[in-house]
């Protein structure tokens, strides 16, 4: 079971988050772990050494390089530190995203360190989005270097999204290159999300390769999250899988709820969110009931608490 909470700090920086993690070990005892800082553009976990200092455990630094009408240039650094605080590599990766006519051009290329520090290319992504009407289309190519260094597409994602009101519709397949050379479909995501007042329900269903190179249906999630009156919010998340705890997966083996996340978000006095996760799971013993609601983790962030610091 993991507890997250915040570290009361004296006072925060604008644009500044501080959280602190408690943990629970084997033996049923807490352990506190180092806080996880987040400034403006930049968020750095921390860790404690062998020797009790507290050191950086990996940080990510994003900064706007260029923004005019036509699009913008991010800069992106993450550096990742060993047990003794020590830099043990950096990844530096570089967006340009141009503006089209009827979307836009997204070029990502990751460099990464070596053990000797010098950066090399290691990855590049490259995203155009076609818009036509309530219709958008977006293709991705993602390359990689081979053995002699030249780039090679490794996969490439094929999504189409269609909106209506506050209704939207996504189908996105994402193929792999196989051993012959061509793309062989991996993964296929369809997601419907539909708005209603304070409610948002989101259904998505996983089709991955089984017996046959054929994609099948291999799981879903069905999400309902309320906003509430006072600024809280509650969401329900229920798990589906052919296969539960306990009974044997045969195929055509219908869907089967194995889990159900209840997600509640409160805002506390001052700039204060907490964010706590329970769950029902089934037991071996009663794989078709799920079990007793049962907390799972508390997090609790004050100062600016965007997603990545939550």
């Amino acid at each position: 079971m993991k507890y997250c909470v915040l570290a009361l700090v004296a006072s925060l920086g604008a644009g500044q988050s501080v959280v602190n993690t408690i943990t629970t070990d084997l033996n049923g005892h807490q352990v506190v772990t180092a806080p996880t800082v987040s400034t403006d553009g930049t968020h750095t976990e921390t860790s404690q050494s062998i020797n009790g200092r507290r050191v950086p455990l990996e940080q990510t630094e994003t900064k706007v390089l260029s923004e005019d009408a036509n699009g913008k240039q991010v800069e992106t650094i993450v550096r990742k530190y060993g047990p003794d605080g020590q830099l043990s590599s950096t990844e530096r990766v570089l967006t340009d995203t141009v503006k089209t006519p009827d979307g836009s051009r997204v070029n990502s290329t990751t460099y990464r360190s070596d053990i000797n520090g010098n950066m090399a290319e290691a990855q590049r992504t490259i995203t155009e989005s076609h818009q036509q009407g309530a219709v958008t289309r977006t293709e991705t190519v993602v390359e990689r270097p081979t053995l002699n260094a030249s780039l090679q597409t490794v996969e490439k994602r094929s999504a189409v999204t269609e909106t209506s009101g506050d209704n939207t519709h996504q189908d996105l397949t994402v193929y792999r290159r196989s051993e012959n050379g061509g793309f062989d479909a991996a993964i296929r995501e369809v997601t419907d999300v539909t708005k209603a007042g304070d409610q948002t329900i989101e259904k998505t269903a996983f089709y991955e390769p089984r017996s046959t190179d054929a994609l099948e249906l291999s799981r879903q999630t069905l999400s309902t999250t309320t906003k509430r009156s006072d600024g809280s919010e509650v969401s329900e998340v229920d798990l589906y899988k052919a296969s539960v705890p306990g009974v044997a997966q045969t195929t055509g083996s219908p869907q089967q709820l194995y889990e159900q996340q209840i997600i509640t978000r409160d805002k506390g006095p001052g700039d204060t969110v907490k964010e706590t996760l329970s769950v029902r799971r089934p037991s071996v013993s009663e794989p078709n009931h799920l079990g007793a609601l049962q907390k799972v983790s508390e997090t609790v962030c004050q100062g600016k608490c965007t997603p990545d610091t939550r």
